[in-house]
């Protein structure tokens, strides 16, 4: 599948993900909250957005390391918060942040963070803020409606 193919804008306000069959929603946290969060915050966000019932459903979650990782492709380019080019598709909203809390963690006290510039990921602090957002994910086939 070409890279451009990925994704596609649904009339119901997210993004479908044709490769990991999953949807997205189009904005991050910073491009919401404009604000950095925690990894806590991040969790805090997921609430707020189930709530609000975004794009129809409350199912939302923190995406896997896989899930945040599959966003990154070095073909694709878009503009980050400071206006540096970032790997993800243009079906997103720009501006967006660079490293991207998942919620995959460990007993140290920290949670994977993906980077779209380079699509590396990391074991972060989690209470770490300093350009750390999130995106939200759900499985289109779970009952979260």
């Amino acid at each position: 599948m070409d890279a451009k193919d990925m994704y596609e804008d649904t009339p119901h306000g997210v993004i479908a993900d044709k490769k990991m069959n999953l949807e997205w929603l189009p904005k991050d946290s910073w491009g919401d909250l404009g604000k950095w969060l925690t990894w806590d915050d991040a969790n805090y966000y997921i609430q707020t957005m189930r709530n609000v019932y975004a794009g129809g459903h409350a199912d939302w979650r923190l995406p896997t390391k896989e899930e945040a990782l599959s966003l990154f492709n070095e073909e694709l380019s878009q503009k980050d918060w400071q206006g540096e080019e970032v790997h993800i598709h243009s079906a997103f909203v720009p501006k967006c942040g660079t490293m991207i809390w998942t919620s995959e963690v460990n007993d140290a006290g920290q949670a994977v963070a993906v980077n779209l510039k380079d699509g590396t990921a990391e074991f972060a602090d989690k209470m770490n803020r300093d350009h750390y957002t999130t995106r939200l994910v759900r499985n289109p086939n779970s009952r979260g409606k």
